[in-house]
């Protein structure tokens, strides 16, 4: 029995969330793509807007 698993199973991370707090009931989630090399893109795009913290991690935990 093996217990090798081959690399192209494992899905890689794609991409960074970030939640960002524009004013008190303003909650934005900023995504940064991560390159095939492990560089972090030095341009974010704005993917979720929210009124609420909860609100935000909600739809974060849904993705």
């Amino acid at each position: 029995m093996s217990t090798m698993m081959p690399l192209d199973q494992f899905q890689q991370l794609r991409h960074v969330d970030e939640i960002v707090e524009k004013a008190a009931d303003s909650w934005w989630v900023y995504r940064r793509t991560i390159g095939y090399n492990g560089a972090l893109s030095s341009t974010a795009r704005v993917v979720f807007f929210g009124r609420t913290k909860a609100q935000v991690e909600q739809w974060m935990a849904a993705q």
